[in-house]
């Protein structure tokens, strides 16, 4: 796999790290990245502890001009 089918299709997206910026993403695919990691966290977590669980995930970007 080349390196830009990670930037052109987000399901080829690797999980976040910190410097993901440095490495030429952009922001929307370093937000789908951190969402796709966080939710894998909370399945495996949930797999761990089959308690009830009940995550609400809100994003916000805004945009000085």
């Amino acid at each position: 796999m080349v390196r830009a089918d990670y930037f052109d299709n987000p399901d080829h997206l690797p999980d976040y790290y910190d410097t993901m910026y440095l490495d030429g993403f952009e922001p929307w695919q370093i937000l789908e990245a951190a969402h796709r990691t966080l939710y894998k966290r909370y399945l495996a977590q949930k797999e761990q502890q089959p308690e009830d669980y009940n995550i609400k995930f809100n994003s916000e970007i805004k945009v000085k001009k």
